[in-house]
């Protein structure tokens, strides 16, 4: 049997949501619909880049329709369904994190006049300034800013109840087209010359609008200290206490589980020796590395 080695705290891989997400306890006591919103946020947002990476490998397989069509005439265009039922749930990934966003929102200022609890209201109301001074303007600013906002929820809206729309590659520019005869725009059926680049552009601008919300809910949040989980190495877990702070990294907090592999030569932490966190442990008054 093979003991589990792997290091599970990794600071210098950490977003905006993953502060927020491990220090909020100190300051917050939410209900377990917000409590699930703070893991949905980054989880729906992985899943979004998960499917988007899956698409791009589906995308050769669309060229398999059009052969179809040059050797038979016609195609059921079986590849290009499976690659638009992908492409569709990224928008829809992508607005569930937003979703989450909102709900963490409203229920740090519950108290703010006129503050709905709604998603399209929020965003609509911060745009034609109907919130009050009593809501902070860093995120007035991250919602006002965020221009793709109601194209994204459009095709969000009509995504959640339509049939699977349709992608083919244009033969000129070699891009893939989204059309989907569901979803209507000045009477017109939705159609993205680009869809690829459009959802690039959309999980950019999604993850800057995460950054600057959660950048702003972290400045807010009052110092505490946690248990932090720094890894399975030899098959035991392994600990460190870890205090709020601007810059945490690898060296942060101090070790708890050298009081019994100091003991125990065999289960001795591999990064120790390299540990500033393990130092401070053994010194208490050590100053963290620069």
């Amino acid at each position: 049997m093979i003991a589990a080695t792997v290091r599970t705290f990794a600071p210098e891989l950490w977003s905006s949501v993953d502060y927020f997400r491990f220090f909020y306890i100190g300051t917050h006591s939410f209900n377990s619909d917000t409590t699930k919103a703070i893991s949905g946020v980054r989880n729906h947002f992985q899943k979004a880049l998960i499917l988007h990476q899956l698409s791009t490998k589906l995308l050769p397989n669309l060229s398999n329709d059009e052969a179809e069509i040059q050797s038979k005439g016609y195609t059921p265009a079986t590849n290009a369904k499976e690659f638009s039922a992908v492409l569709e749930e990224v928008f829809t990934e992508l607005y569930s994190s937003i979703d989450c966003t909102r709900k963490i929102i409203v229920a740090i200022y519950r108290r703010t006049r006129g503050l709905p609890d709604s998603t399209r209201k929020l965003f609509h109301r911060v745009s034609d300034g109907l919130l009050g001074n009593d809501f902070p303007d860093e995120l007035k600013h991250a919602i006002a800013s965020a221009d793709w906002y109601d194209e994204l929820l459009a095709i969000r809206d009509e995504l959640t109840h339509s049939d699977i729309g349709n992608c083919m590659i244009d033969r000129d520019t070699k891009l893939v087209t989204y059309m989907h005869t569901g979803i209507y725009r000045n009477g017109i059926p939705l159609i993205i010359t680009d869809v690829m680049g459009k959802l690039q552009f959309l999980i950019q601008s999604i993850n800057t609008f995460l950054e600057a919300v959660f950048h702003f809910l972290n400045s807010q949040l009052e110092i505490t200290t946690i248990d932090q989980l720094c890894g399975i190495f030899f098959g035991r877990a392994y600990l460190r206490t870890l205090t709020i702070e601007p810059s945490i990294d690898l060296n942060s907090g101090i070790c708890q589980s050298h009081t019994w592999f100091d003991h125990d030569v065999q289960f001795r932490c591999p990064l120790a020796n390299s540990c500033g966190a393990y130092t401070r442990a053994k010194s208490p008054h050590q100053p963290k590395p620069n």
